[in-house]
């Protein structure tokens, strides 16, 4: 049986790898840049093999994955159609794209510290997520 911590930190991870996505749909059909796409497909798909790795690794603890609460994904609609609606651009999908992918990795290193009696392979696998994270980021430069 898994201590609690590293259940928590899996939940949590899990639930920053299906906010990534689900704002990959929610811009993808608003990119112009065929490069910017793709970059944006691959970070998606990336991010889907994370969570399905996740989501095999809470089932073997006898756990659960969870949505991200509907607060969260109406705020980050919200959000993104505010600043679309302002400047429709591939700028501005990058821009969007990049405060995520900080707000998520400050948000998994906070969890990390959190639970830090969590198996090592839970803090692993949020590591995988925040280098995704950072490494989109870093890639979203050329497009801000």
């Amino acid at each position: 049986m898994a201590n609690q911590d590293t259940i928590k930190l899996l939940k949590e991870t899990d639930k920053g790898v299906q906010m990534a996505i689900y704002s990959f749909d929610q811009l993808l059909e608003r990119v112009s840049n065929p490069a910017l796409k793709k970059l944006i497909t691959e970070a998606r798909n990336d991010h889907k093999r994370l969570k399905n790795e996740t989501g095999n690794l809470l089932e073997a603890l006898g756990s659960y994955e969870e949505e991200p609460g509907a607060m969260a994904k109406g705020m980050a609609w919200m959000e993104t159609n505010w600043k679309m609606n302002m400047e429709d651009s591939d700028r501005v999908v990058a821009d969007i794209i990049t405060n995520g992918c900080n707000m998520g990795a400050k948000k998994l290193y906070r969890y990390i510290n959190e639970y830090a009696a969590s198996d090592p392979s839970a803090a692993d696998t949020a590591k995988k997520l925040i280098a995704l994270e950072e490494n989109l980021e870093e890639n979203l430069r050329l497009y801000l």
